[in-house]
Formats: structure tokens, C-alpha cells, sequence
């Protein structure tokens, strides 16, 4: 089952979405966050058994109580990665369900300017290689697809490298405050870092 069909039910074209209203998809996005936190909090715990069971095996003498810690080790190693893979997959799904959310908002614009049967004529399941390709041929001077994306606010330029970009310092800041100790100075100071970092890119 892909994303679309595991969101939104078997519907094969955009146009079925029409149904859904806009606070019924927040409604999801916050389910689908919850979600996520748990999963989240799942694999902090396991990872913290792991982390006993290392220990504990490193204290034992014989090497039968060593290999039982190893195998208890490895099933907690099995689980946590299952958590993990779950994860990955709500946070595609919280994508998803954003994306889709950013056009219902946009969609009285986009049946104005006749772009809602672009997007509905579009398999949901290829929606998001649709709108690559939407990037692709807005470059190459598709009116069409530049007025999409500027609807859409996806700009046909390195949008997802910039948004990559961005995330990176999100997490370097992350880091920097884990390192140093996560006092409120710290996460003060390491704010102020980012939000110099975006004005400087702003006006750059």
C-alpha cells in the first residue's frame, strides 16, 4: 500500500481529495505527529535497554552469561531498527499529508487559473515525482508549470537543496547545544546563531 492509499483510502486521483476539508487534514497531520512521538519515545527506551545490556554483559565472568546479554542485545538492536523504519515511514506521511494540505488551501486559485485539472488528472501514488517534474519543465519555460509552483510556492530553482541546507544547520545547532549541555543559555545563544544565519540569507 503506498502513502496516498495509506492516508487517504484507495483513491487514484487527486481529485478525490476535493472531499476532505482543510481542517480535517490538520486533524491527520496532528494524529500522524502524535504518532511519530511515540515511535520516538519506543526507541529512546530500547535504545536505553541496549545501552544496560551492553554494560551488563561487559560485567559478566562466564561466557554463556555474555553470549545471553549479546542475544538480548541484538533482539532490542531488531526492534529498535523496526521502530525506527516505522518512523521513517510517518514522517513521509506527515509530508505528504503537508503537501497535500498546501494545495487545498491553494485550490480556489489553482481551479481559477484552470491548474486544479493538472493536478487531479495526476496519479496521487507518482504526485511527488509529478511535481519534479513540474520543477524540470517550469526551468525549461513551461508557463504552466512556473505559475503552478509559484501557487504552490515551490520555486523552480534549488528549493529542496536550500531546504536541505537549512535543516543541516537546524541540526548542527542541535548538536552544538547537546554538546555543551542543553541549559537555556545555550539554546538562547544557539538561536540567536540561526536566526543571524537566515537574515544573512535573506539578504544576501
Amino acid at each position: 500500500m503506498g502513502l496516498w492509499d495509506a492516508l487517504f483510502g484507495k483513491k487514484s486521483k487527486l481529485g478525490e481529495i476535493e472531499k476532505m476539508s482543510v481542517g480535517e487534514m490538520d486533524k491527520e497531520q496532528l494524529r500522524l505527529e502524535a504518532v511519530q512521538d511515540s515511535i520516538i519515545a519506543k526507541v529512546n527506551t530500547l535504545e536505553k535497554r541496549k545501552d544496560a545490556a551492553l554494560t551488563e554483559g561487559a560485567k559478566k565472568k562466564s561466557d554463556l552469561e555474555r553470549k545471553a546479554m549479546a542475544v538480548r542485545y541484538r533482539q532490542l538492536d531488531a526492534e529498535a531498527r523496526d521502530y525506527v523504519s516505522q518512523a521513517t515511514l510517518v514522517s513521509k506521511q506527515i509530508q505528504v499529508i503537508g503537501r497535500v494540505t498546501q494545495m487545498k488551501r491553494r485550490e480556489g486559485l489553482l481551479k481559477r487559473e484552470g491548474l486544479w485539472s493538472i493536478l487531479s488528472s495526476v496519479d496521487t501514488n507518482e504526485l511527488e515525482q509529478f511535481m519534479i517534474d513540474m520543477r524540470a519543465k517550469s526551468l525549461q519555460g513551461d508557463r504552466e508549470a512556473t505559475r503552478l509552483l509559484e501557487i504552490l510556492e515551490e520555486p523552480a530553482t534549488a528549493a529542496s537543496e536550500e531546504e536541505d541546507k537549512e535543516l543541516r544547520d537546524i541540526l548542527s545547532a542541535m548538536e552544538a547545544i547537546g554538546e555543551s549541555g542543553a541549559t537555556d543559555e545555550k539554546v538562547e545563544e544557539a538561536k540567536k546563531r540561526f536566526l543571524e544565519k537566515e537574515t544573512g540569507s535573506a539578504e544576501a
